[in-house]
């Protein structure tokens, strides 16, 4: 094992499945309250609120890891592995919801399934429209519509293409050598981003034409991009600077003063400082063995909105938070299951082994 591993984190031995895991369940609660009709959940600061701070640690983490998976691999064999952890899953939910859940509902709310295929939108618009991450169509036949939350099946997969955006920026920005030698070059990346979130309304305005977009990669990218700023701090200087207590609480003292200076940027800019606390957390705090090998947050994630939909379909929108919250969170942890050992799991092996092949051929080829 190398020094900075030593020092910072071990790969194999540490928490970051468990804590996407419990932002997976903090994006999942935060769900509840607007799919149930009880408001819009707890906002933790200006306009951001549990579930999206959830959202913004899932980013820093694969901002973390996915560089090093890049500096590890080749252009070639990292797009795969990254095709191969978010597509299946991706496709899975919406087969199920367009082709399952919707039919049940359907049948619910007109009595007859006499029409389901045929009525805009139609199951295979939504699995062929959204099939590319961009959530272009949330409804399926019009089913849900006497739900507190109308028309929408699921709303969690929208931060998925963003994500991959993600990958594919510093997929080709780790092409250049110079990006690989050096911390500063990806410093500047990371300046850029949270730039786009400082002046988010003037370049909206610029990019009128693709203006939501250029909200959502102001808001996220920094992340990302923090993350990785971190990943590459550590390949450089994680030798003479480990991973310590005092930084942590540092950084977390930092990151409440630039959020409270900058309400609206200043959790962009303390992306790195926040990263850091989740990597010293990650090594510091003890995890069953089932997590570090099993990576359920993925399946809780993309299953938790539909499946609070269904609940709310035969009913139990009014029902007690905590029963409601009781039922969903059994209901989201088998589903989660499933996708993991059935859809997951089992392509993320294959793509490994694939890889391997495809690198046994290119060595064979020299």
């Amino acid at each position: 094992m190398r020094e900075a591993d030593r020092r910072w984190i071990d790969p194999r031995d540490n928490s970051l499945n468990l804590l996407r895991l419990v932002m997976a369940a903090m994006v999942l609660v935060h769900h509840v309250f607007p799919l149930t009709g009880r408001g819009e959940g707890v906002e933790l600061t200006p306009g951001e609120s549990v579930g999206g701070w959830a959202v913004f640690g899932f980013f820093m983490i694969s901002g973390y890891l996915i560089t090093g998976a890049r500096l590890r691999s080749d252009g070639g064999r990292y797009l795969i592995n990254r095709i191969a952890r978010l597509f299946p899953a991706f496709f899975f939910v919406n087969i199920i919801t367009a082709f399952l859940l919707a039919p049940i509902a359907y049948q619910v709310q007109n009595g007859t399934l006499s029409g389901f295929l045929t009525t805009p939108n139609t199951p295979a618009s939504y699995v062929v429209a959204n099939a590319w991450l961009v959530m272009k169509d949330y409804s399926v036949a019009g089913t849900l519509a006497n739900v507190p939350y109308q028309y929408a099946w699921n709303g969690s997969l929208w931060s998925l293409y963003y994500e991959f955006c993600a990958y594919l920026l510093v997929g080709f920005f780790l092409v250049l050598p110079a990006v690989r030698r050096s911390i500063w070059p990806m410093l500047a990346a990371f300046i850029a981003t949270c730039a786009l979130k400082v002046w988010n309304d003037q370049f909206a305005v610029l990019l009128s034409g693709i203006a939501f977009d250029v909200v959502q990669f102001g808001r996220l990218l920094p992340f990302f991009f923090g993350g990785a700023l971190v990943f590459m701090i550590r390949e450089r200087l994680g030798d003479r600077f480990p991973l310590v207590w005092w930084g942590a609480l540092a950084s977390a003292v930092a990151t409440v003063a630039l959020i409270l200076v900058f309400p609206s940027f200043g959790g962009q800019i303390a992306a790195p400082l926040l990263t850091y606390i989740l990597i010293w957390i990650g090594a510091r705090l003890p995890s069953p063995k089932l997590f570090q090998v099993h990576d359920f947050s993925y399946g809780v994630y993309v299953w938790g909105f539909p499946l609070t939909q269904m609940l709310c379909l035969f009913g139990w929108a009014g029902a007690p938070l905590p029963i409601f919250l009781a039922v969903l969170v059994v209901a989201t942890a088998a589903m989660a299951v499933i996708s993991w050992f059935l859809i997951e799991r089992p392509t993320i092996r294959w793509s490994r082994g694939k890889v391997r092949a495809f690198g046994d051929i290119r060595a064979e080829a020299r």
